[in-house]
């Protein structure tokens, strides 16, 4: 059996891997977000809430997001009605802000099933995470 040692390096890019992979299994809910809502992937989840908390139909909302795990380049949000396969007709302004961000200008313009979609790239790759929600 040979053994081999980890020196320098090697043991940096472990211990970030070990790291990574067990902050978003114990991604806790931002301190005082009430209502917020857990999205779980394999690189990342996030939680988030809405303003106003109910999300309205045909009026423009905004949400806040907080994410865990590997560093985020960008994140992009966008609405998706599955069942009518198509999208919002706006584009939300997304802000981020290391891990935390915010995207004003969402509306979901008509009732049903709606799912919140946050499009997420970085170092690790890229990833979609999905919320649904039903608006009636």
């Amino acid at each position: 059996m040979i053994r081999r040692r980890l020196r320098g390096p090697a043991v940096a890019a472990t211990f970030a891997l070990v790291l990574t992979a067990g902050s978003t299994a114990a991604c806790e809910r931002p301190q005082g977000w009430t209502g917020a809502r857990h999205i779980a992937g394999k690189t990342w989840s996030a939680w988030w809430r809405s303003a106003p908390a109910a999300i309205p139909i045909g009026a423009h909302f905004s949400i806040r997001f907080r994410l865990c795990g590997p560093p985020v380049r960008r994140v992009r949000v966008r609405g998706w009605m599955p069942v009518h396969r198509h999208g919002m007709n706006y584009r939300p302004g997304v802000t981020l802000s290391g891990r935390s961000g915010a995207a004003e200008g969402l509306l979901f313009h008509m009732p049903g099933r709606w799912q919140l979609i946050l499009d997420i790239a970085g170092d690790a790759g890229k990833e979609k995470l999905t919320a649904e929600t039903v608006l009636e």
